[in-house]
Parts: structure tokens; C-alpha cells; sequence
């Protein structure tokens, strides 16, 4: 993190968190996800405020796998990779997987700006709810509003 904290890569597809965003990104996990509240530390996120963080084990990281922390989708990945098997292998072997990347170039050419650090293109109705993960069912939103409101809906429709 410390190498590209703050930065953005790809056009926006991918932000890598400094020091203040991984804490925030840790509160807006623990909402959505409350039993991983605590036991990650999230060192990016994409266009789609997927947070990717590598779980901790006595508070201390665990380095052979990492987390795929979706609100729109109501799911949290497991990724058996290495930090830097995702970034040097994994997502330039299969970014549509690991970025939406597909949706993403789909996106970019209706909506060319550029996404501001504290929100993300999120979606309207959620996948978890029978929504689609197609450009006509994404908006630009504040990034801890969607958080809290998917982590609100998931609670509510879980089990």
C-alpha cells in the first residue's frame, strides 16, 4: 500500500488505499459485512466499490489469500492468491473477473469522467436483490450512502 497508496490506475478501474481509506474502508466492510468486522485490512477498491483487503489473523495479515468484498452482490470472496499474484497475474489474466472490466469499458464510452475517491458506480438495484449487472442499472453514489444501504438490504433479506 504504501508504494501506490493514493493512486488510481487503469482510467479509475482500481484505487489503491492510503492509511485514512483502508480505516474507512474497514468501518464500510464491518456494515455490509459484520463478520469480518475487525479481521481485514482493505488496501484497494475498484471503480465498483469492491473492497479488496487480506483477512488478518491475530491482527496480523494473512498473506496467502485475499477478499473480494462485494455490497452489490451481497458476497465476500475468497481469493486463494498472493497480494502480488492478484495485481501481477490475476487481474491482467482475467480483469473482467477481478475489475468488471468488460462493464467497465461499457460504462467509460456512456459515462467518460471520472469518479471522484469518495464514491464509487454502484448499482441501482442490487444484484442481491434481482438486479443486473448492466450499465443501465448503474448511477454514481456516495460511497459510505451505498455501503450503509446495501450493508442495510443484506441484513435484511440474509437467511
Amino acid at each position: 500500500m504504501a508504494i501506490g497508496a493514493g493512486s488510481s490506475f487503469g482510467n479509475g478501474i482500481i484505487r489503491i488505499h492510503d492509511a485514512h481509506q483502508s480505516r474507512r474502508a474497514v468501518a464500510l466492510i464491518g456494515e455490509v459485512f459484520p463478520e469480518y468486522q475487525g479481521r481485514v485490512i482493505p488496501f484497494a477498491k475498484d471503480w465498483l466499490g469492491r473492497q479488496f483487503a487480506v483477512p488478518t489473523h491475530d491482527g496480523l495479515p494473512t498473506a496467502d489469500r485475499i477478499l473480494l468484498m462485494e455490497p452489490g452482490s451481497g458476497d465476500a470472496f475468497v481469493v486463494d492468491v498472493t497480494l502480488a499474484d492478484l495485481f501481477d497475474q490475476e487481474m491482467v489474466e482475467e480483469p473482467d473477473t477481478f475489475l468488471a472490466a468488460d462493464l467497465f469499458a461499457e460504462w467509460r464510452r456512456q459515462y467518460p469522467g471520472r469518479v471522484p475517491a469518495d464514491e464509487c458506480v454502484g448499482f441501482k438495484v442490487p444484484l442481491f436483490l434481482g438486479g443486473q449487472g448492466e450499465v443501465e442499472n448503474l448511477e454514481v453514489s456516495d460511497e459510505e450512502v451505498y455501503w450503509g444501504l446495501f450493508g442495510q438490504l443484506r441484513s435484511q433479506v440474509k437467511g
